[in-house]
């Protein structure tokens, strides 16, 4: 009995001075939680809570008005941070690429894409809460030269130069009529996907056929091909003919985007698809996706060589094609400039 007692004492006592069994582990736990959690907002919260950092109507109007006078055709703008809406309201309609949705000239997204950055000619940081207006990390490499716009207490506006990149072709713009292909089996002739109606149509469920179609890749929205592999032991092949494998500063690059989408994530199931790249009909770079990754591969090859002009297939397959969807971008560039070769997960030199 004494020792039942003496049993109930110590536990009662532990959890009223927080140190029960459970309660040490646990409480430790929640702590680093919560730390984390607001080691995340920490800097949205200064930045936000900061009166003398707080960006003044004033000073964003005089930031926006530098920026408007200044911006011509083939420019881009982008926010720091990019969370601050604000600027847009001063920015929309005052040029090329500024005018409608989804607005291209304007990098409103969090997740900055180099190639889409890199295909403007100069690009202009509007930096509020006292920041100073440099690049976006992925596309610094390329900044050439930077000239100062506008600078106040609490905005700051600059544009910088890039090395950027001439897009020679671009897949989104001619994929209506790339060549979409299918072998149903090993052992069959391949047939063809003929384009009706806005899609490559394979005839048979609406799933196999190849349009773009929106989706989110490693965290960004994007408006890629949809190429799902299709059922087991087929394959899709999508050739883009007459590519050049040279511009006026030397041989081009193939860049390829693709990956899976965010509900194949998502879901974890079947098997991970392999994407060829192909030039000529010779395998120059494949890769199999892993089913939990979500993430993008970048492929970055060179083309150049003794022809004119190439073609370039992808080939798409996959053991079990549950929740597979894959989704695809290319496009053929003038050079490959630093920040594209930094972020290529891989480069192939031919």
């Amino acid at each position: 009995m004494n020792d039942e007692r003496d049993n109930e004492k110590a536990q009662t006592e532990g959890v009223a001075s927080g140190v029960s069994r459970r309660g040490a582990g646990f409480w430790l736990a929640a702590g680093g939680l919560v730390g984390v959690v607001a080691l995340g907002v920490l800097p949205f919260w200064a930045d936000a809570r900061s009166e003398a950092r707080t960006p003044t109507g004033e000073d964003l109007n005089g930031a926006a008005a530098a920026v408007r006078e200044a911006f011509e055709p083939g420019d881009a703008v982008h926010v720091e941070p990019t969370w601050w809406t604000l600027p847009w309201q001063g920015l929309t309609g005052m040029g090329e690429g500024t005018e409608t949705w989804p607005f291209p000239s304007l990098m409103i997204s969090e997740e900055i894409d180099p190639l889409e950055a890199l295909g403007h000619k100069r690009i202009f940081v509007v930096a509020g809460f006292a920041r100073a207006p440099d690049l976006p990390p992925l596309v610094a490499p390329s900044g050439v030269l930077r000239r100062d716009l506008f600078q106040s207490a609490t905005v700051n506006a600059a544009v910088w130069e890039v090395d950027g990149a001439k897009r020679l072709r671009t897949l989104m713009a001619e994929w209506e009529t790339v060549v979409v292909e299918r072998r149903w089996s090993p052992d069959e002739a391949k047939t063809l996907c003929a384009f009706k109606n806005g899609k490559h149509r394979c005839g048979r469920d609406g799933w196999m056929d190849v349009a773009p179609e929106p989706r989110v890749v490693e965290r960004r929205e994007v408006f890629w091909l949809f190429t799902h592999p299709g059922p087991k032991g087929s394959a899709l092949e999508v050739s883009w003919k007459d590519l050049p494998t040279a511009g006026e500063r030397g041989p081009a690059w193939l860049y390829v985007r693709f990956g899976p989408s965010l509900a194949a994530v998502g879901h974890g199931v079947g098997t991970p698809v392999v994407v060829e790249t192909l030039i000529d009909g010779e395998v120059v770079a494949a890769v199999a996706l892993e089913l939990l990754a979500f993430r993008m591969e970048r492929r970055a090859i060179r083309l150049g060589g003794e022809r004119e002009v190439v073609t370039v297939t992808f080939r798409v397959t996959t053991e079990d094609p549950a929740w597979r969807e894959t989704m695809l971008n290319a496009d053929v560039l003038d050079q490959l400039p630093v920040a594209l070769r930094e972020w290529a997960t891989v480069v192939v030199e031919r």
